[in-house]
Order: structure tokens, then C-alpha cells, then sequence
């Protein structure tokens, strides 16, 4: 049966245009074999097996869709002799009814995952943000390849059984529009941005301890499935998030660095605006990835202790005590 996982977190749903670019393909296959090449090399440095994992890329294109590195022959699809740069084999087919906005990691043809995009054109994004995203939705491959990772997700209950597509990340009922969580949310937006500011300053440990406090007030004012539901998002799609800029800052190319210190900086600036019904779940990058970001202050191994739960709160915790007085 289809394991149909989704990283829908990076599904370019509302931002980018419809495609206009109708020249010549994009040339996938350098840019693919770059970061091939860079999570092989330095992905081991931030994530231990990142540059291990299946890395299986379909772009959508105007006209046809381009599959690449993909393990297996998928049904549909043509082979097209194997990409110059990458040495994998290539195969196409033509424009399915996919949107070529996406920007997402998922078992579009089983297991493993495959990383799903437009082109930067009809995703709206500059080639550098389209390669850094990249590194984005190969953290969900990684995430995914993980023993068990689909059964532990599935014992949440927070999906319906009978949905296997995923969707339910992207639909899930969160109470976005109640007036008393937004409040609750917006107070732990501000204190978790006083905390990463605050970081290798004397009031850190202070401001660590006010978000922690702020953060309990705003689980304490939703359901327990409800914020079981958003501290799975800040685990998967937060931390992806983190990886992104902290894997983009390292990038060979300057302009992908130069794209990571962009998204980093627009976090701070969404923690500072918090208004959780407009952003609905769109909150969970910048917030997780903040969160990511004061555990690695406190304790650089937490990544080791990352996959035993499904959830930020246990290192979070741990960070804090790591901080010392």
C-alpha cells in the first residue's frame, strides 16, 4: 500500500504566480548534482546520514514533468538515458495535473520520498531560495527514511485512517481564529524572539526562562490533541526549517548563503508580528525553527536525542537545563 507522507509545510499554495516561464527547460541537473554533492560532503556535519538519504527529485516543468534520481523505474514515465551531471537516470512524462507551485518532499510514487517542485519561475522564487529549498525538503527525505517513521506519526491520532495522502498536516483543525489562543501565541511569538536575541548576552538563561513560561500559557490554552498536533509541526517543519538555514549558510554558492541569511532574518521579523489567524500554519517555520535555535544554543548535540520524540518540548527542556543558572 502507498505510504503517500507529505511535507506539505513548503507547499507554495498562495505566493508564488502561475507559470510564465515558457523557454527552454530548466537545466536540473547541475543544480541537482551541487547539492547531491554538498549534502554528500557537509550534510553529515549538521545531520549524521542527511547526505545518505534517497535523494529523488521531480521537477514540474511548463510541459512535461522531469523525474531524476529516483531509485526503481516508476510507472508512466519515459526513460531519457541518464543526466549528464548527476549520472542518474532521467525519466519524463508529460504534465499531470500536479500544480507547478510545489515545493514539497512526498511518497508520490512510494516509498522513499521524492521531493516534488516547480521551476523557479512558477514557484515564485529566485534560483538561489529555490536551491536552498532544496536542502529544506531533503531534511523531510531524511526525516522519512528514519525506522518507523510512518507508523510513529500515525500513533499521534491526529490523522483521519482513511486519509494515507497526508493532507491532514496541512488541514488539520488548529484554532487559529479563537482571540484567547492568538493572544497566548502572540506573548510566546514575542518572548521566544527576546530569547534568540538574547543569546550569548548575560539575560539569556532569564529570557529562556520567560518563553518557557510563555510557551506553557499558550499550550495551556489549547486542547491537549490540538497542541499535540503543533508541537508535531514545530518538530518536522520547524526544524526542517533550521536545517535549511543552518545547511544554506554553509552552501558553496554565496547567493544560497546569502538566500539563508534572508529566511533567517524574516523569522525574526514573523516572531515579532505574530498574528496566528492570518498566519495560521504558516507560524510553525519561524517558530520552530527559533525553538531549534535556542536548543542549539544550550546543547550543539541535541540532534543526537532529535528522533526519539516526535516532539521539540523534551529537548527544549533539556537545552534549558544544559544553560545552567
Amino acid at each position: 500500500m502507498m505510504r503517500m507522507l507529505m511535507s506539505l509545510g513548503a507547499l507554495a499554495a498562495t505566493a508564488a504566480p502561475a507559470a510564465t516561464d515558457t523557454s527552454a527547460a530548466l537545466d536540473l541537473g547541475p543544480t541537482l548534482a551541487e547539492v547531491r554533492a554538498y549534502a554528500a560532503r557537509d550534510g553529515d556535519t549538521v545531520w549524521p546520514g542527511y547526505g545518505q538519504a534517497p535523494l529523488g527529485f521531480l521537477l514540474i516543468e511548463p510541459e512535461r514533468e522531469v523525474l531524476l534520481c529516483q531509485p526503481g523505474r516508476v510507472e508512466g514515465f519515459t526513460p531519457d538515458g541518464s543526466d549528464a551531471a548527476t549520472g542518474c537516470a532521467r525519466a519524463i512524462r508529460p504534465r499531470s495535473g500536479m500544480p507547478d507551485r510545489l515545493l514539497a518532499a512526498m511518497a508520490i510514487f512510494g516509498p522513499p520520498s521524492t521531493i516534488v517542485m516547480g521551476t523557479p519561475q512558477s514557484t515564485g522564487r529566485s534560483r538561489a531560495s529555490w536551491t536552498r529549498t532544496i536542502l529544506h525538503e531533503h531534511f523531510h527525505q531524511f526525516q522519512d527514511e528514519q525506522p518507523g517513521m510512518y507508523e510513529r506519526q500515525k500513533a499521534l491520532g491526529l490523522s483521519d485512517p482513511s486519509d494515507r495522502s497526508g493532507m491532514w498536516m496541512l488541514n488539520y483543525p488548529f484554532p487559529y481564529a479563537d482571540a484567547a489562543v492568538g493572544d497566548a501565541y502572540a506573548r510566546a511569538s514575542n518572548a521566544l524572539a527576546d530569547a534568540v536575541e538574547a543569546r550569548g548576552k548575560p539575560d539569556f538563561t532569564a529570557a529562556f526562562d520567560r518563553y518557557l513560561a510563555a510557551r506553557a500559557a499558550f499550550q495551556a490554552s489549547v486542547p491537549e490533541r490540538d497542541w499535540r498536533y503543533l508541537e508535531f509541526e514545530l518538530w518536522k517543519e520547524g526544524v526542517a526549517r533550521w536545517t535549511e538555514v543552518a545547511l544554506g549558510r554553509r552552501y558553496p554558492d554565496p547567493e544560497v548563503r546569502k538566500a539563508a541569511d534572508a529566511l533567517d532574518a524574516a523569522a525574526l521579523k514573523q516572531l515579532r508580528k505574530p498574528d496566528l489567524a492570518a498566519q495560521q500554519r504558516e507560524l510553525v517555520y519561524a517558530y520552530g525553527a527559533a525553538e531549534a535555535a535556542l536548543i542549539d544554543s544550550c546543547k550543539p548535540d541535541w540532534r543526537k536525542a532529535y528522533f526519539d520524540q516526535l516532539a521539540l518540548a523534551p529537548l527544549l527542556k533539556s537545552a534549558r537545563a544544559a544553560c545552567g543558572a
